[in-house]
């Protein structure tokens, strides 16, 4: 087994890890093995300030190696994250770009040294870096072995980095803001496009801040996962709760787990490690792109609509919710999707929207208004039906986070114009 994948075996566990210092602790010691070398650094990027803070070290230096901060291009880590690429250094007494400030406050030598970027969705989290080649020197081979587990260890890091940050702030005006921010990063900003689809998708947060997220992820075998997903309660926790199960949640997908064993395993999960009162609701739907073949989970989520023709019908097995019973089962069910058909995935914020008497826009309500505005593209059905329940509702902002995603099925050979 190549070293890549048996880090990635070993290390799993780290997906569930939200204590940073011992998520880096792992990180550190597991570079050193898999890439044979003296020590192993990790910077934390902090986007508004352009600094890398050093956040590794341990023993009688542990405390002034913290205290190093380097600005975007200074020294080989801010060269790595200015110019977000890897990096090899053969003699760092020869090279420039080596600050060498570790060196002088530990009077430890830095001969050679291998550098990568952490990114995830193109944003800076940080740099790895292995220092000093036990053996020879750090090949292209150990090069792409970093970049690696770079790449695994993205998600987590974030998710430690960004708990961190939120259990350091005093105030409660900042508690909000935080939790805001973790529900940003992990919702996929950019439009979606795929031959045979036009998609759709938002997501609009209360005031209060609650735990909707979204996934609209392609399998690379031609299917296309639409999941939307609502953790239980408002603010912080339920913030947190949606990071940990986004984390797992794309984890486990990405080992290539369908979505009945994805699904079960996020039950589990969520049964064992949190509160009685942390549940998820969650409806996933797979679809084969080129047979319209569709496999979906719905757990405890209001039932997708399904407008075809004149009709609007709803796929209406569902399930409990997840994280009540750790053995609970949640096996899918199936459906078929025909050229012309839309398909709307949604939260409760959505039907559950209310007027100032108290009136709940409701499905009937939806399914009318999809059917009005069903001949125009995916982006501007979502913004009519938007506009449709804010009228309804009298106000611009809701009680509880509203999460919408419209997946019209155009067939294979189709194009958008």
């Amino acid at each position: 087994m190549e070293r890549s994948a048996r880090f990635k075996k070993e290390m799993i566990d780290l997906y569930s890890e939200v204590d940073l210092q011992l998520l880096l602790e792992k990180i550190t010691a597991g570079i050193r093995g898999y890439l044979a070398c003296e020590e192993a650094s990790i910077f934390i990027y902090d986007e508004e300030k352009e600094e890398l803070a050093f956040e590794t070290a341990t023993g009688a230096q542990a405390e002034q190696l913290k205290r190093i901060v380097l600005k975007k291009g200074q020294g080989v880590a801010g060269w790595i994250a200015a110019k977000r690429q890897g990096v090899i250094i053969d003699d760092c007494a020869r090279d420039p770009r080596h600050a060498a400030l570790a060196d002088r406050k530990t009077r430890f030598r830095t001969r050679s040294l291998l550098g990568v970027p952490v990114l995830v969705n193109g944003r800076l989290i940080g740099v790895l870096e292995a220092v000093n080649k036990k053996r020879g020197k750090f090949s292209q081979a150990d090069l792409r072995l970093l970049e690696d587990i770079a790449a695994f260890l993205a998600i987590p890091l974030q998710n430690a980095v960004l708990i961190r940050q939120m259990l350091e702030k005093k105030k409660l005006e900042r508690e909000m803001q935080i939790a805001r921010d973790i529900q940003r990063t992990f919702l996929r900003q950019e439009p979606f496009t795929a031959p045979g689809l036009d998609v759709a998708f938002v997501t609009l947060p209360s005031s209060t801040v609650g735990g909707d997220y979204y996934e609209v992820m392609p399998l690379g075998d031609g299917r296309v996962l639409f999941s939307v997903n609502d953790v239980a309660g408002h603010g912080v926790p339920a913030a947190l709760g949606m990071a940990i199960f986004r984390s797992s949640f794309v984890h486990m997908l990405r080992l290539g787990s369908g979505i009945d064993a994805t699904v079960r395993h996020l039950n589990r999960l969520i049964a064992e490690t949190t509160e009685a009162n942390l549940y998820v609701t969650s409806c996933t739907c797979m679809v084969d792109v080129a047979g319209g073949a569709i496999e979906y989970i719905n757990a405890g989520h209001p039932s997708p609509l399904l407008l075809r023709g004149q009709d609007a019908l709803s796929l209406e097995e569902r399930g409990m919710v997840l994280g009540m019973f750790a053995e609970a089962d949640f096996p899918p069910s199936s459906s078929q999707l025909i050229p012309g058909d839309v398909l709307l995935l949604f939260s409760d914020g959505v039907s559950e929207a209310a007027d100032e008497r108290g009136e709940e826009f409701g499905r009937e309500r939806l399914a009318a208004a999809s059917q009005r505005h069903r001949h125009l593209p995916a982006a501007g059905m979502q913004a009519a039906l938007l506009a449709d329940i804010r009228a309804f509702c009298g106000r611009d902002d809701f009680e509880d986070d509203l999460t919408l995603m419209v997946v019209k099925y155009l067939g294979t050979g189709s194009a958008l114009g």
